[in-house]
């Protein structure tokens, strides 16, 4: 049963997640690459955000229903330039000023979690700016979306300075794919086509957000009987394309033609319009936060972890 804004009611005994945020890294964006119109010398320093969601137990995805399930959404940049290969350490020196440690591991330590305790890492997709240091979390599971592993060990053919990928960036033996989006698995969520139940008890949805890259995800958190969180990801890089101020910006490439951050521009607009619907319809009740949203980190900042949103 759906309640009036078409996300599933609570079910009895319903289950809830805790999420609490974490930025993993700060780089300088340029408006000029992601919304349209914009001042061509525009830019923000703006945070890579992570999240750390704790299930209250689960048998699921090898967990144990007796004790707390911790997942991380993202883990933003690696903890140090120098981790990158070379493509993406000057791809990084054309986002200055960046801060890259102490990373997310070291954070998590700080706020007295073992990084050994995170059951499972789940990547909005597989950019340098999100995957982060996957060897400091060493007995977690990695899950990517459909799509994502391709990209991962084949690459996109050098199309972009972004669009760098290392084939080994996640563990061989603990590395996975979710299913197809068209498969029986996942159904219609609100606005969306496909949403996936996570943990099969209505606590945390992951949702195909197509467009950026291949295999991008959201993750919609159940924080309470009438709250949502949903972790965006990079469905969007500035809130004005929810508000609708702004477009998706194109520039051009050195050979003349043109580039956009997302991969699939219209599949990327497409999305930007399910999450507009999903925030109208939600109203209070579900709040969106994107990956470099500088001013949501702004007002958050005191509710990182260890605290909770």
């Amino acid at each position: 049963m759906a309640s009036s804004n078409g996300l599933p009611a609570a079910r009895p005994n319903q289950v809830y997640v805790t999420v609490s945020p974490i930025a993993g890294g700060f780089i300088t964006l340029a408006d000029r690459f992601f919304v349209s119109p914009a001042d061509p010398e525009a830019k923000r320093t703006v945070p890579s955000l992570t999240f750390l969601v704790t299930h209250p137990g689960t048998s699921h995805l090898g967990g144990d229903a007796s004790k707390p399930f911790r997942m991380m959404f993202d883990l933003g940049l690696r903890r140090a330039k120098e981790r990158y290969p070379k493509k993406l350490q000057d791809h990084i020196d054309s986002r200055e000023p960046h801060v890259l440690p102490p990373g997310v591991a070291a954070q998590l330590k700080a706020g007295g979690l073992d990084p050994s305790d995170i059951n499972l890492v789940m990547l909005s997709h597989v950019h340098y700016d999100h995957h982060g240091d996957p060897e400091d979390f060493v007995n977690a599971k990695f899950l990517i979306g459909h799509g994502a592993m391709e990209v991962l060990k084949h690459g996109l053919g050098g199309i972009a300075s972004h669009q760098h990928f290392e084939p080994d960036t996640l563990p061989e033996d603990r590395s996975s794919e979710l299913s197809d989006p068209g498969g029986s698995d996942w159904h219609p969520l609100g606005a969306f086509p496909a949403a996936l139940d996570l943990f099969s008890d209505g606590s945390v949805y992951v949702i195909d957000t197509p467009g950026h890259l291949p295999g991008h995800v959201n993750l919609l958190c159940r924080l309470g009987e009438r709250r949502w969180l949903c972790l965006c990801g990079d469905a969007y890089h500035d809130r004005r394309l929810l508000t609708g101020e702004k477009d998706i910006g194109t520039w051009q490439a050195p050979e003349g033609h043109t580039l956009c951050i997302h991969l699939d521009q219209a599949g990327a607009a497409a999305s930007i319009a399910r999450l507009q619907k999903l925030q109208q319809l939600g109203g209070d009740e579900v709040e969106l936060v994107a990956a470099h949203e500088d001013e949501w980190w702004e007002r958050n900042r005191s509710r990182q972890f260890p605290m909770l949103l």
